[in-house]
């Protein structure tokens, strides 16, 4: 399992750093031969300098041996630095992978999962899979070579050494087996209670979060509910711990014995001086990468769950890819042809660890049902009901964020479902109740809707939505950041610079979900007009309570727990 996730990496570690990868292999094998040329060198300096009194020859040796530590060194100094660089490049390429997984991912997906659970597994997981490539190479390839090369040089020297050397390492397995599973349990309970505890924060940290703890006074609570939430990770953090330094002193102190048994055999031989120092800078060099390889491999738990984690995202499957049809003209019709659609039941639409409720039920009703209408082309339809009825769930069906489970949506006589991405955004756009602000500047939150708009056509899409006044209001004009949800606007001032993002998009087709429910009489009387005046000749989608607001409707659609009960086309609105 641990390998086939691995070899799922070869992608991303191969993509435009070949190059890159070749160099800092050649360096891990560069360093391990000079760390293992080292104590040849300090052999020559005992039996060939200081056994015979040459002294020379001992300082030239010594100087030898010195000289391939340094170079070593500093091989495996550039070596960690062109890993870690792949390792970051890894990480880059993995944030932006599962980013367009995520954003890729339907309605449902976003509204069954955890917030903060999602930004953990794009921030967080990334990282801890990067560390997981640098251990691989950086401990056990580079770890690996060097041990292969020092047990080579050792037998040269003296074979019983090699032997009793090598017999110790089964007994390495040993604490291997008994921790590693520990381990691992204790790894994915640390992970899986940190993001529940990032979801948390995410949830309460924020405007909104700080208005609800003023009101209800909820601080106690939250603090006990968040402390609950952070005793968990340290639990299983000290579980981990534990199992984790309970297998280092093993390890340890099995390659002591064998430094010890290493030792004993050289001397019953009567290997020389400077070969006993050899074999012991030798023997050290091979428990070394044992011991690291070791505790490597129970530190890579933390970086193998987060690897499952990205590729269990990465494998879910994605909505119906967008057509690729083109508008040959400006869009006029809109119309549903016996559309049916259900929300998924909950925790089917993601993945059970992103889960907001991981409850399982059956199929739900329909949201909407053999929903049959059309649009006055060029004029205003009111879509009306009860709360609940299914308005919203229909508008959101004709800007594609839901899709149908049966029947189709027409625009002019094109499958909306075949429109490309470009050419849905540029038929068809929407006014939202609940607008979303961005934590940036007004110019940002404008821009979204219309990346390319000039200074000029932004101020003129504020003056359509009665919010030109609000720019001499700001201490940095538009490019004043309006905080976290837009705290520094009133709710109308939120709803109108949504309506000023429509205005840049300028779509055929308008959408107007209680577009301007949070305005006063007035400023609601001076918008109506101003839409009247520059939507004039769009086929418009009205949803909204107040009479006023629709009074004027060529067409009214009355819903019902999901159904179309009534369509009037006399102008006269049924209530």
């Amino acid at each position: 399992m641990q390998l086939s996730l691995l070899l799922r990496l070869r992608p991303f570690l191969l993509a435009g750093q070949r190059s890159r990868l070749a160099l800092y292999i050649a360096l891990l094998l560069a360093s391990a031969l000079l760390a293992v040329a080292v104590p040849l060198a300090f052999q020559r300096t005992v039996d060939d300098g200081l056994a015979i009194g040459a002294t020379a020859v001992a300082l030239t040796w010594t100087g030898v041996a010195l000289a391939l530590g340094l170079i070593a060194a500093g091989a495996a100094a550039v070596a960690n630095a062109a890993g870690a660089d792949i390792g970051g490049r890894i990480s880059e390429a993995l944030r932006l992978a599962l980013f367009e997984q995520i954003t890729a991912q339907p309605y449902a997906f976003h509204a069954q999962s955890k917030a903060g659970a999602v930004v953990s597994r794009l921030t967080r997981s990334p990282s801890a899979a990067s560390n997981l490539i640098q251990s691989v190479f950086g401990t056990l390839i580079g770890q690996g070579v060097l041990l292969v090369l020092a047990v080579v040089t050792l037998a040269r020297i003296n074979v019983i050494a090699v032997v009793v050397v090598l017999a110790m390492v089964p007994l390495f397995m040993i604490p291997l087996r008994l921790f590693t599973n520990r381990i691992y349990a204790a790894g994915r309970e640390q992970t899986a209670a940190t993001s529940e505890a990032e979801h948390f924060l995410t949830e309460r940290l924020n405007v909104e979060g700080a208005v609800t703890r003023h009101l209800l006074h909820s601080h106690p609570a939250e603090s006990a509910a968040f402390a609950a939430r952070v005793a968990r990770i340290r639990t299983a953090l000290v579980r981990r711990n534990g199992s984790f330094y309970g297998s280092q002193f093993f390890t340890s102190a099995l390659a002591a014995l064998g430094v010890a048994g290493a030792y004993a055999a050289g001397t019953l031989q009567g290997a020389s001086v400077g070969q006993v120092v050899a074999m012991a800078a030798l023997v050290k060099l091979i428990y070394d990468p044992l011991v690291q390889i070791s505790i490597q491999g129970l530190g890579l738990s933390g970086g193998i769950i987060e690897l499952e984690r990205i590729f269990a995202v990465l494998d879910l499957p994605v909505q119906q890819p967008a057509g690729n049809r083109r508008l040959g003209a400006p869009a006029t019709r809109l119309a549903f042809e016996r559309v049916w659609f259900r929300h998924p039941a909950p925790g089917t639409a993601t993945l059970p660890d992103l889960a907001a409720d991981t409850t399982t039920v059956g199929e739900h009703d329909w949201a909407v049902a053999d929903l049959t209408f059309s649009l006055v082309p060029g004029g205003t339809t009111a879509l009306v009901g009860p709360s609940g009825a299914g308005k919203t769930t229909t508008a959101l069906l004709a800007v594609a964020v839901h899709q149908p489970t049966r029947g189709r949506i027409m625009i002019d006589d094109v499958d909306l479902a075949d429109l490309s991405p470009a050419s849905r955004h540029r038929a068809i756009g929407m006014v939202t109740q609940d607008v979303f602000v961005l934590h940036t500047s007004l110019r940002d939150n404008l821009t979204v809707a219309g990346p390319e708009a000039t200074d000029d056509q932004i101020l003129e899409a504020l003056h359509r939505a009665q919010l030109a006044g609000l720019i001499d209001t700001l201490p940095q004009g538009l490019d004043t950041v309006v905080g976290d949800r837009g705290f520094r606007l009133s709710g109308g001032e939120r709803q109108r610079l949504s309506l000023a993002r429509l205005f840049l998009a300028d779509p055929d087709i308008v959408i107007l979900d209680e577009a301007t429910a949070h305005l006063d009489t007035l400023t609601e009387a001076a918008l109506h007009n101003a839409m009247t005046h520059h939507l004039a000749g769009r086929t418009l989608l009205i949803i909204a309570h107040r009479p006023s607001t629709i009074e004027n409707a060529d067409r009214t659609i009355r819903l019902d727990h999901g159904r179309v009960v009534a369509i009037d086309p006399d102008r006269r609105i049924t209530r």
